[in-house]
């Protein structure tokens, strides 16, 4: 057997135990509900039933570390997805992971209530590639002020390992614009999935998202650096839109 039939029968045995978790499994885990959302998806794709699959990603990284819903687009056969990333580095990572241009569009922008720029606080590409930091500070970019920038709760008070990363800490002025100009330049007039982790400003990009115009079937944001205030926003968002929600880790996960 070789390997191209090893891995399709291995995806095919994937997608089945997601197909076939059980309710009261699904219930425990929003995670695991957001991979038996994620494998029907990719098996209505790959019996090319009903409209492509498509995803957009306001902060998307480079589609790879530590995220366990871009990947997907990989094994969705026909997705389609907008990619919004403002960091030149990460964009870069972003392109070579997914380089079809054609269903993949990168937005080189940060989302904001206003077009225009804004300075994001970053850290140093070189040193990110060098190892002199640690690898999960690739998507450590933020435009607001958290503690994911001053060390302070972020990996423990006064961490002494904080100061040595400073160093390489630097504010980078980028285009913005708001997530309806995004969505209408991209001809975006469905959306499956929504994804958000901006390390703060989630709520700002999730406010502006019309669910009664897209009501995307999957939703997911990132709590743990909000002020509680706008993790209340977020939940009644979601809530008072009659989205089944559910809390893992720092991410909130939401069905329509």
């Amino acid at each position: 057997m070789n390997d191209a039939i090893r891995n399709s029968l291995r995806h095919t045995a994937r997608l089945a135990a997601s197909l076939g978790l059980p309710a009261s499994i699904l219930r425990r885990g929003p995670s695991l509900q957001g991979t038996k959302f994620l494998a029907h998806a990719a098996f209505k794709a790959r019996f090319g039933k009903g409209r492509p699959f498509q995803m957009v990603n306001v902060g998307a990284c480079d589609g790879e570390l530590y995220d366990d819903v871009t990947p997907w687009l990989k094994r969705i056969p026909g997705s389609r997805a907008v990619l919004v990333e403002p960091i030149p580095y990460n964009q870069s990572r972003l392109r070579k992971n997914y380089p079809d241009k054609d269903r993949f569009v990168i937005e080189p922008v940060a989302v904001t209530r206003a077009k225009g720029t804004i300075s994001v606080k970053t850290f140093d590409s070189a040193a990110l590639e060098s190892g002199k930091l640690p690898m999960e500070f690739i998507g450590c970019s933020t435009t607001t002020d958290t503690n994911l920038m001053s060390g302070v709760g972020a990996w423990g008070e006064l961490d002494t390992h904080f100061q040595a990363y400073t160093p390489y800490l630097k504010d980078i002025e980028v285009a913005s614009d708001t997530l309806q100009d995004v969505l209408d330049r991209n001809g975006i007039d469905y959306i499956d999935a929504f994804l958000v982790d901006c390390e703060g400003a989630d709520w700002i990009v999730f406010d502006q998202l019309d669910l009664d115009r897209y009501r995307p079937g999957m939703i997911k944001v990132e709590l743990g650096s909000l002020r509680p205030e706008d993790v209340g926003r977020v939940l009644v968002k979601l809530t008072t839109a009659g989205y089944q929600i559910g809390i893992y880790s720092e991410d909130v996960w939401a069905f329509a």
